[in-house]
C-alpha cells in the first residue's frame, strides 16, 4: 500500500473513533486518553475538541437593567477576563426573527436552551444552539396556555425541555399546567420535534388511572428552583406536598406517557434542597433544618445522594457536610445560600452564597469551597449551560 493510501485509511479510522468517542460519557472520555497513545491523539487534537462530549462551562444569569436571566455568562473556571462560549445576550436570534419581544430563558439542557418569548402579540417557545446558532420556533400548547410561572399570575405553565444528543437529534417538551390558588395541577401537554405537535396528555394522566397520577401527588406545588435531572431518558422534578408537608420526585418520559414517584428514602433529613445528574445517576441532596429563634430556619447538616438502583430505588449515601464544616458556623439560615447545580461530571455542586453574592462550588472529594465570581447585585435565575457543536437537522430550518 502507497503512502496516500496508507493516510487515506488512517484518517477514515480517525474519523471513525472520532465518532465513536462522541458518544462517550466525558467522564469514561478522560479514561480512553489512557488506553494507548493514538486514542489520547484524537481525543486531544482541537480539531475534534468541538465533536466530542462537552461538560458544564458555566452559567447564564441576568444584568442590572436588563432581561432578569440572561445577559451574561459566568465561567466554572472562575475566570471573568475568559471570552463566553458563545453571546449571552443571543443577538443572533433577533437578528434572525424580527420581531421578537419579552425573551425569557426557561430551560437548558445538554447544549439546547428554551426561551419564552412574545412574537406579534402572541407567546411562543423558541428552542436555540447558541453554539451554533441555530433555532426552532414552537407554539404554544393551546390559546388558553398560561405564561411560565415568572412571568406571574396565579395559573402558569412550568416547561421541561429535554435533549440528549448521544440518544437522538431531536428534543421535547413536557409542560404542566399548574393552578397555584387551589394548589392543583391542570393539564399536562407533551411536544415532539420529531412531530412538530402538542399531544395532550391528561387522559394518560387522569385522576384515577394507575400508574402515578397527579392525583397521588396531592396538594402540590412544583420546585421552580430545586433543579431538575434527566436521566435513563426520564425528566425528574420535585413537587412539594403540601398536606404531607414532604418533597416528592416526579419522574415522566419525553412523550408524557409515563410518570411514577420515586421513593425517598434520605432517613433522618428533614427536606431535599435540590436534584440534578451526575455521572448518569439522579443525585439528591438533603438538608437537615432545626427552628433557631422562633421562627428562623437553619441547616444543620447537608448530605448528598446517589439513586443506584431504580427497581429498588435504592439510595446509596454519598457525602456528608455539615454547617460548620461548610461555613464554620453551627447552623446557618437557609434562606442565606441557593444551590444552582450539580456538576454532572465530578463530585461538586454549585451554589449562591447571598449574604455577599458570591458563586462558589463546593468539592466532595477535597471537601473545600472555592470561589467562581461575585454576582453583583439583580441577579434571579441562574442557569446552567453544557455547549454542543454539533449541528443538527433538527434545528437546521431558520425562520
Amino acid at each position: 500500500m502507497d503512502c496516500a493510501k496508507r493516510r487515506a485509511v488512517a484518517d477514515l479510522h480517525d474519523e471513525l473513533m472520532v465518532e465513536i468517542f462522541s458518544r462517550v460519557p466525558v467522564k469514561d472520555l478522560r479514561r480512553c486518553t489512557c488506553v494507548c497513545k493514538s486514542w489520547c491523539n484524537i481525543i486531544t487534537d482541537p480539531l475534534n475538541g468541538k465533536k466530542l462530549p462537552q461538560t458544564l462551562e458555566g452559567f447564564f444569569q441576568g444584568v442590572v437593567g436588563g432581561p432578569h436571566n440572561y445577559g451574561q455568562f459566568t465561567s466554572l473556571s472562575g475566570s471573568g477576563e475568559r471570552v463566553p462560549p458563545v453571546d449571552p445576550s443571543f443577538s443572533f436570534i433577533t437578528a434572525m426573527l424580527p420581531g421578537v419581544e419579552h425573551m425569557v430563558l426557561l430551560d437548558s439542557c445538554n447544549g439546547l436552551l428554551l426561551f419564552g418569548c412574545t412574537r406579534e402579540d402572541k407567546f411562543g417557545y423558541i428552542v436555540t444552539n447558541p453554539a451554533t446558532e441555530e433555532l426552532m420556533t414552537v407554539p404554544t400548547s393551546s390559546c388558553s396556555c398560561p405564561p411560565p410561572p415568572s412571568v406571574g399570575g396565579e395559573r402558569y405553565a412550568h416547561t421541561f425541555l429535554m435533549f440528549n444528543p448521544a440518544v437522538s437529534s431531536h428534543f421535547h417538551l413536557v409542560q404542566i399546567w399548574e393552578d397555584n390558588a387551589v394548589k392543583e395541577v391542570e393539564t399536562v401537554h407533551s411536544y415532539s420535534s420529531e412531530t412538530k405537535a402538542w399531544s395532550d396528555r391528561s387522559s394518560k394522566w387522569g385522576r384515577g388511572e394507575e400508574g402515578g397520577e397527579w392525583k397521588l401527588w396531592g396538594e402540590s406545588v412544583i420546585g421552580l428552583t430545586r433543579g431538575w435531572a434527566l436521566v435513563d431518558g426520564l425528566l425528574h422534578f420535585l413537587v412539594f406536598d403540601l398536606q404531607k408537608q414532604e418533597n416528592v420526585i416526579i419522574a415522566v418520559d419525553g412523550e408524557g406517557k409515563t410518570c411514577r414517584i420515586i421513593g425517598w428514602h434520605g432517613k433522618d433529613v428533614r427536606t431535599i434542597a435540590f436534584i440534578g445528574q451526575s455521572q448518569n445517576h439522579l443525585h439528591c441532596i438533603g438538608v437537615n433544618l432545626q427552628l433557631h429563634q422562633g421562627s428562623q430556619v437553619r441547616f444543620t447538616q447537608m448530605s448528598i445522594w446517589v439513586l443506584e438502583d431504580y427497581d429498588t430505588e435504592a439510595w446509596i449515601l454519598k457525602h456528608n457536610v455539615s454547617s460548620s464544616q461548610f461555613f464554620e458556623l453551627l447552623s446557618h439560615p437557609i434562606k442565606d445560600f441557593h444551590i444552582v447545580a450539580i456538576h454532572p461530571d465530578h463530585n461538586s455542586f454549585i451554589l449562591v452564597q447571598h449574604w455577599n453574592q458570591k458563586l462558589v462550588s463546593y468539592n466532595m472529594d477535597t471537601q473545600e469551597l472555592h470561589g467562581l465570581c461575585t454576582l453583583g447585585k439583580g441577579y434571579v435565575i441562574i442557569t446552567p449551560y453544557v455547549p454542543c457543536f454539533l449541528e443538527s437537522s433538527v434545528l437546521a430550518t431558520k425562520h
